[in-house]
């Protein structure tokens, strides 16, 4: 089996000195199926959060941690953060800290636009993310006057129309 995501000896500390990872290794093959489970302040959101380089910037070397991350056979680095982060699909926590544009369209599209899509596959991406998450009927809403269960579901779909590998 492809590894398509490698940890090895991840540690990292905040600014305050609490240390969120500790050793941290793992990997996952392609076709992998992984549930992450732990108590509030565990670090699981941390880890995730250095899979596409958010933390720690994108540096290798760094700042206030150790250890290497490699996707798709890419080690990440600040030279190859952009690569790694199309093939790391991350839905955040908090809907609002993920959908910033005027419509549920735009904030699902975005992504593929930047990629440099053609609109024709932008549209078929949109299109096939909304249905996945049941919300094709809201593509022209305002993303602003959604539920926080609606913001959630788009924020799944924005994920989704980039067809991450992870």
């Amino acid at each position: 089996m492809t590894t398509v995501l490698q940890v090895r000896d991840l540690h990292f500390a905040y600014h305050d000195g609490l240390a969120a990872l500790r050793g941290v290794s793992f990997e996952m093959c392609a076709g992998d199926k992984v549930a992450l489970v732990g108590p509030n302040g565990a670090g699981k959101s941390t880890l995730m959060l250095h899979l596409n380089g958010i933390l720690p910037d994108g540096r290798r070397d760094f700042v206030n941690g150790r250890g290497e991350v490699s996707v798709g056979g890419k080690l990440l680095t600040r030279d190859n953060l952009p690569a790694v982060r199309a093939m790391v699909g991350l839905v955040f926590q908090n809907p609002d800290d993920q959908l910033f544009s005027p419509t549920v369209f735009e904030d699902v599209a975005f992504g593929p636009l930047h990629m440099g899509l053609p609109m024709d596959e932008v549209e078929s991406r949109v299109s096939s993310a909304l249905e996945a998450v049941r919300m094709s009927t809201f593509r022209e809403r305002l993303s602003h006057h959604l539920s926080v269960g609606e913001k959630k579901r788009i924020a799944i779909a924005t994920v989704l129309s980039m067809d991450p590998q992870i």
